[in-house]
């Protein structure tokens, strides 16, 4: 009777390993059924497609993040996705998300600026990191996200999830960049603070819709832009810009993900913890991987495909466009405490 027991219990033993192997081993985090459902939207500043030349774009990173939350939590977390000015125009998004009108959006930096003076440190300082893995330090080394987060939270009542790079933002011209007086009285397509720095190199910054460029360029309107170098692949910019400066004005034009704070603290912790490892997951991808690799490709199909040349500053020319912009530094620096803390972290890593 005895031998009978044991070896039913190793019957019953063995099936239900193989019920647990058959069904994949799922994570310990997944949840068989969530008892409550939260459906979110999204809003991206970015439109489709997904990706470009191969990796993640801004709304292709919405898109990504959004799907993996989703199987995470076996659909208790549920956030759909909207392109830009679906549900609010583009500029209008950060006061829809702070208000509650919508619990997510993905915006960047520039589009805050009137909101909180942090806003303008989001890419870093202009000049200040040469590379995107150099960036990488700076977002996810340093205490340098924390503290945006602070401040998005007590001046916006928004958590700020995270931060992520859609590529190097560089000068595209019809002229070789190969020293800072090149630049004097070349008309810019420039707006906001990028057109504090293209008048801090001497340039005539121009106000021109995205949309507008490539025919300004064309006709002699301008004679450069401020844009990330895969855009003349993807927008086909190289047909009218020949040249791109290198290094970057900034090495990662970031990408940032906000959440309403109220709907925020609604969540379960094992969903906010899911929600800022995906995006962590995805910032990594895009500072270390995706950024790099966009840049490499604009400059090996850019020259191939359209003729188009990379000129890289030397260190010394490197060095008087930091010093041209570092009024703008000093001038930021003062909008906020925090605003101290964040440029002289981005001023320290700098210096290593």
């Amino acid at each position: 009777m005895e031998t009978k027991r044991i070896w039913a219990g190793a019957v019953v033993l063995v099936v239900s390993v193989c019920f647990i192997l058959s069904a994949g081993g799922a994570p310990a985090f997944a949840q068989a059924k969530p008892s409550k459902v939260f459906q979110w939207k999204i809003q991206s500043a970015w439109p489709p497609p997904e990706k470009y030349m191969g990796h993640w774009g801004g709304y292709g990173q919405v898109a990504e993040i959004c799907r993996q939350v989703k199987e995470r939590t076996k659909g208790g977390l549920d956030i759909k996705v909207f392109p830009p000015n679906a549900l609010f125009k583009v500029l209008e998004a950060p006061d829809a998300v702070r208000k509650g009108a919508i619990e997510m959006i993905c915006s960047s930096g520039p589009y805050h600026i009137s909101i909180l003076p942090e806003a303008l440190l989001e890419w870093g300082l202009p000049y200040g990191a040469k590379t995107s893995q150099e960036n990488a330090k700076l977002i996810l080394g340093t205490e340098f996200l924390s503290i945006l987060r602070k401040a998005y939270a007590e001046k916006h009542q928004v958590y700020l999830v995270g931060l992520c790079s859609a590529s190097s933002y560089n000068y595209l011209t019809r002229f070789p960049i190969q020293k800072l007086e090149d630049l004097k009285g070349k008309k810019i397509r420039a707006t906001g603070t990028s057109a504090k720095i293209a008048s801090a190199h001497g340039a005539i910054p121009v106000s021109l819709a995205g949309a507008e460029q490539y025919m300004a360029l064309q006709r002699g309107t301008v004679d450069g832009t401020m844009y990330p170098p895969y855009a003349g692949i993807t927008y086909k910019m190289f047909e009218v810009a020949k040249q791109v400066s290198w290094p970057p004005i900034y090495a990662a034009a970031s990408i940032n993900f906000l959440v309403n704070l109220n709907a925020w603290n609604e969540l379960p912790k094992e969903y906010q913890s899911i929600l800022q490892e995906e995006v962590a997951k995805m910032a990594k991808y895009t500072y270390e991987v995706s950024g790099p690799d966009l840049e490499k490709i604009a400059r090996d199909e850019g020259k191939s495909k359209y003729g188009v040349e990379s000129t890289w500053l030397a260190d010394s020319e490197f060095a008087k466009f930091q010093q041209a912009v570092m009024p703008l530094w000093e001038e930021w620096e003062k909008k906020s405490p925090y605003c101290v803390q964040l440029v002289k972290i981005s001023k320290e890593l700098g210096k290593k």
